[in-house]
């Protein structure tokens, strides 16, 4: 999640390209967001229906920590969605936990959608971000 980066060979166009960390990329969509005067909100990403010992899988030490690292580096409001939601599916548990997702560990269904949404209002609510004040 630092400023590492790679040059590639780019098979397709035989041009190099420089590829940079997921951190990096997040920094700088958050930066030009800032430059716009808008106000950006990162969130850690949705969780997988991945589950072991009753617990659903949580990315923390991955892409939830870049994330909240990205945010915090750029002075971005930052919503753990992938706790708030995380936590609601554990208390419904494996089984109905599924209805919240389609065919696949990824991608929600509609349930879901909604779901997911209803944790970035309720996370954007515990926030001290001035949107939260556009909330009904």
């Amino acid at each position: 999640s630092g400023d590492e980066s790679k040059v590639f060979l780019m098979e397709k166009t035989g041009k190099y390209q420089v590829v940079y960390t997921f951190g990096w990329y997040l920094r700088k969509f958050i930066m030009d967001v800032q430059e716009k005067g808008a106000i950006p909100i990162v969130l850690s990403h949705t969780p997988r229906n991945k589950w072991k010992d009753g617990k659903i899988e949580r990315n923390t030490e991955s892409f939830g920590k870049w994330t909240r690292e990205a945010a915090e580096a750029t002075g971005a409001y930052f919503i753990d969605l992938n706790k708030i939601s995380a936590d609601k599916l554990e208390k419904k548990g494996v089984k109905k936990a599924a209805a919240y997702y389609n065919h696949d560990h990824t991608h929600t269904s509609l349930k879901g959608a909604h779901m997911n949404a209803k944790s970035i209002a309720e996370g954007l609510k515990k926030s001290d971000c001035p949107l939260k004040e556009y909330l009904k």
